[in-house]
């Protein structure tokens, strides 16, 4: 609406007009300042301070697609866990065979060209055994184990690495686990087949309904967290122990499969 206009609607209700003698915008007024005029005052303000708006402004239509995304990386490293476990009748007797043994197998790890501060010691105990009978518990013995962590970066190595553990000495072997240097690497590649995949499904709807995509509106990530595949290996140490001579332990790490899920709000033309 244009000034003019605002103008002649607030002369109309203020009780205004024009003045006959006057050639420019010039009023005579009808009543003395009252309520009435103060209310006139004021809403010739407001309409110069806030000009009137469409009462309602058009939104441009929005697609929401949801994208999923794979991605596969074959594994880079491996995390090993083994354990030297002792029994005797004397705790001191149980423990020191458990020291020596670990320290051989520690010792056969490092041979193979593992760092230090690839092994870690992630575990020690000492526990009694006891018989039970005639609701009597009577001392049987003790029992040590000590739990060696080896992170193994060259995967090449990993069979030799199990082999040379159990044969000095190791005679469980806890869990093996298959990982990612870069885990993150993975993450950014499923995310971006998941956007693909948005986008892909989101340009196929609008072509549909004869729009296109101009923009977005918002974009949003599910948690998609990665997580190494792990195996419980409790058969193997009992395997190499009744023949030392076996070949090597064959290990296939495979590869990892991460999936991403985003959420994405498309602008459409109008």
């Amino acid at each position: 609406m244009s000034l003019a206009r605002h103008l002649s609607r607030i002369d109309e209700a203020c009780g205004m007009k024009p003045s006959p003698q006057g050639e420019g915008v010039v009023y005579g007024v009808k009543m003395m300042v009252n309520k009435q005029f103060v209310f006139c005052i004021l809403a010739a303000a407001l309409l110069a301070m806030f000009p009137l708006q469409p009462a309602f402004a058009m939104e441009p239509p929005v697609l929401s697609v949801q994208g999923t995304g794979q991605a596969r990386l074959a594994p880079d490293q491996a995390g090993l866990s083994l354990s030297v476990v002792t029994e005797g009748q004397s705790a001191q007797e149980v423990q020191a065979e458990n020291a020596r043994k670990m320290q051989a197998v520690t010792e056969a790890v490092k041979g193979l060209g593992v760092e230090d501060r690839f092994i870690r010691t992630s575990n020690i105990s000492m526990q009694p055994r006891y018989d039970y009978k005639n609701g009597e518990r009577k001392l049987k013995g003790y029992t040590a184990t000590n739990t060696l962590r080896i992170e193994v970066k060259d995967l090449s190595k990993l069979g030799r690495i199990i082999d040379r553990s159990l044969n000095a000495g190791a005679n469980k072997v806890d869990a093996l686990e298959f990982g990612l240097q870069a885990p993150e690497r993975l993450q950014q590649l499923a995310l971006r087949n998941a956007v693909a995949d948005a986008r892909s499904k989101a340009e196929v709807i609008a072509g549909a309904l004869g729009k296109r995509i101009v923009g977005l509106r918002q974009v949003a990530e599910e948690n998609s967290g990665y997580m190494p595949r792990s195996y419980a290996m409790p058969l193997l140490a009992a395997a190499k122990a009744d023949n030392e001579m076996a070949a090597e332990t064959p290990v296939s790490p495979g590869e990892l499969e991460l999936s991403a899920t985003v959420h994405i709000d498309f602008i459409l033309s109008e």
